[in-house]
């Protein structure tokens, strides 16, 4: 079937939307018939940051069609109240624009959610132990207990990682693997045994296999994830319903911490279109409680020209597949890997890696950069370390030259990125404002900063990344996890590390001089990351005529203390006009869920985010 062309045939008023942008969305809203109807939702009663220059705060918000409709005092905004009309009042609470992480595995981590045992959050290795035995105890035959991703050590009271053999204590019959960042993964005996792993056995150049006397293992990635990636593979899989309703329940997730858009990286091991099924049935359903942007990315090396050449020739980007919502699943362009031989590892365990000595890197890339700019294709590229990413501009002005010399426009018009971009330099984010890109940062120091600091001392530490110089350099800023194999999914922990440059544990990082104020860093975690999906006019403002995605947080998020920044979480979350998620004194308007599947998943006794209690975050 070329989707392509089905996308094109069967355009809706709201699939058209998505791609005419905000002039269409100002003139619909400045119609005066839509401007006078009755309001579907109004808020009242609120400490509304509506990041509008021209009405910085508000009281009192409506919403009509998936669209604010209106902004100011109450009086006003209630004279828009019609007998169908719903209205709740916030009772002061602090509202904002709806939260939008600029770079995330989100259709992935929907994939594997009722599954995993999330750490995220956890203040105890102890406690972290305890829950491995008692879901050891819940898992059945030929299952596993799994906790990928999303924690740190260093967040922990111990400071320390587990071992095998404290994984084969917590669970002697169950298989176990715990994965720690794309650096090191931990195998108890039992999953030791039934993988078949010996010492001596052969692994992936840039891994190693470490036996560890009680039996279990430790996967080193050193820097090359793959070994990681392929023990991940190797576990058992959710089936269809199960992954369409993983999904709702980590979408809803996502909701409880106020995000009401993602940009989906793609990922290793997780294949376009198949691998999406769970976020495409809830689109097609009309379903979707967050607008979700994705870039395809390539799963065989050295033959990514063969993917990126048929979904340009079999998808159309900017068309929106959600009929129910605007802008709400929406094919943007490829990356963040356009070839895994020109990608670099955030590992700061292992030494710096160098993509010059990976042969055919440059014809890969420069192959498929020309590809996709030929096409008016987006696209985003993985780079840590400034070396890469200047070999990486070198490609890429070679590209745009040969493309311009055929006449064409090459990266002219076209939104590219960077993501992550630890170590830039100010002469490597001059060159990629010259060529028109944008660098998507990442809270992933948050998680592996101490690692850094190790290795490259207190003066480097400080200005990783560098996001105040990249904001002086006059880039586009988009700030996000990399959840959620290696950071959480919890935004307000980013937030956290770029206004304080602290990591989860505490540690101080980032030098003052690349902090964010939280003014800034809202506006980067909202505006700044819709530039990355060419939505910077229409979502990221409480303003009329933009989305209405919003959050109205349990702490005023301007005036609280810095370490309580971590503890924020949204009471009532509103995309497109309709409530997606409520707690507190809103969870009755909150939609049902129906439960995670299966029964036994770690999510059914344990939850997502651990958030500490009270005496634990005094502790």
């Amino acid at each position: 079937m070329n989707h392509k062309n089905l996308s094109k045939a069967s355009l809706s008023r709201r699939q058209f939307v998505a791609g005419a942008g905000a002039g269409l969305l100002t003139a619909l809203n400045s119609n005066p018939a839509l401007a006078q109807s009755d309001a579907e939702l109004i808020l009242t009663d609120g400490n509304i940051l509506t990041q509008d220059v021209l009405r910085p705060k508000a009281s009192a918000i409506a919403m009509r069609g998936g669209l604010v409709q209106a902004v100011g005092d109450e009086s006003t905004i209630l004279k828009l109240r019609g007998k169908q009309t719903q209205v709740i009042s916030l009772g002061g609470r602090t509202v904002i624009p709806g939260l939008n992480d600029s770079h995330m595995h989100p259709t992935r981590a929907g994939r594997f959610y009722a599954l995993e045992l999330r750490w995220d959050g956890l203040s105890s290795l102890t406690q972290g132990l305890n829950m491995i035995r008692e879901q050891a105890r819940r898992t059945p035959a030929g299952q596993w207990v799994r906790v990928v991703g999303g924690w740190s050590p260093y967040q922990f009271a111990e400071k320390r990682m587990p071992t095998p053999q404290e994984l084969t204590q917590a669970a002697p019959d169950t298989p176990v693997f715990v994965l720690f960042l794309y650096s090191q993964g931990f195998l108890n005996k039992a999953a030791v045994d039934i993988i078949g792993l010996k010492a001596g056995d052969a692994t992936p150049p840039g891994t190693r296999l470490e036996i560890t006397p009680d039996g279990g293992a430790i996967l080193h990635a050193t820097p090359n994830p793959d070994l990681l990636y392929g023990t991940i593979g190797k576990l058992p899989q959710l089936n269809a319903v199960q992954q369409e309703r993983s999904t709702r329940h980590y979408y809803r997730e996502l909701n409880r911490f106020g995000l009401t858009s993602v940009i989906d990286a793609g990922g290793g091991g997780h294949r376009f279109p198949n691998d999406y099924a769970g976020s495409e049935a809830l689109a097609q359903a009309g379903e979707l409680p967050l607008r979700i942007s994705k870039y395809l990315f390539p799963q065989n090396k050295g033959q990514e020209i063969g993917e990126f050449r048929r979904w340009t020739r079999d998808w159309a980007i900017g068309v929106n597949r959600a009929e129910a919502m605007m802008n709400a699943y929406v094919v943007r362009g490829g990356g963040e890997f356009l070839a895994w031989a020109a990608g670099d590892y955030e590992n700061f365990l292992a030494d710096q890696p160098d993509i010059t000595t990976r042969p055919k890197w440059r014809e890969q890339l420069i192959e498929v950069t020309r590809h996709l700019l030929a096409n008016r294709w987006p696209l985003r590229i993985h780079a840590t370390y400034d070396e890469s990413m200047n070999h990486i501009m070198d490609v890429f002005d070679a590209a745009h030259a040969l493309e311009v010399g055929e006449g064409r426009l090459g990266f002219g018009g076209i939104r590219w990125a960077f993501d992550h971009g630890e170590t830039a330099k100010p002469s490597t984010l001059a060159r990629i404002k010259a060529l028109g890109g944008g660098l998507a940062m990442q809270a992933r120091m948050a998680y592996a900063g101490e690692y850094f600091l190790e290795r490259y001392g207190a003066e480097a530490t400080r200005r990783a990344p560098p996001m105040r110089d990249a904001i002086n350099a006059g880039l586009p800023l988009g700030l996000g996890s990399d959840s959620t194999r290696v950071a959480s999914y919890n935004p307000w922990l980013t937030l956290y590390w770029a206004t304080t440059g602290r990591s989860v544990g505490g540690t101080e990082l980032h030098g003052p001089e690349q902090r964010l104020s939280r003014t800034e860093a809202l506006f980067h975690h909202t505006v700044g990351s819709a530039w990355f999906s060419q939505e910077e006019q229409l979502k990221g403002r409480l303003k009329v005529g933009q989305f209405a995605d919003l959050a109205v947080l349990n702490a005023p998020y301007l005036e609280v203390g810095d370490e309580d920044l971590r503890f924020i979480e949204s009471e009532l979350t509103v995309t497109g006009g309709r409530v997606v998620y409520g707690s507190g004194d809103f969870a009755s308007l909150a939609p049902p869920l129906e439960p995670i599947g299966p029964s036994w998943s770690p999510l059914t006794a344990f939850g997502g985010f651990q958030t500490p209690s009270p005496r634990e975050r005094s502790a």
